[in-house]
């Protein structure tokens, strides 16, 4: 297993419960994953900005970081697993 890195804008719909969020669909390349698992989440700082990371699983093929910025209200895909 590898990872490689992809670092683009992606569309995500998110489920907001108070102080907890949850990534339930993306969309890269103009083609939609549906999250069945949330296998990690993670915060860091950039600066003063904080990013929550998302390692989910997809229905439809292999697993993603998804990057959530919370100054920017934005979404990226940070990297994908490929199996070997």
């Amino acid at each position: 297993m590898r990872f490689e890195h992809i670092n683009e804008p992606v569309e995500v719909i998110t489920y907001f419960d108070g102080a907890k969020m949850r990534p339930l669909r993306f969309r890269w390349r103009g083609r939609p994953y549906h999250i069945a698992q949330v296998n990690g989440v993670w915060s860091d700082l950039q600066g003063r900005d904080k990013e929550y990371h998302f390692h989910v699983a997809t229905r439809e093929s292999g697993s993603f970081e998804l990057i959530y910025h919370d100054t920017r209200l934005t979404w990226r895909l940070g990297r994908i697993t490929i199996e070997e």
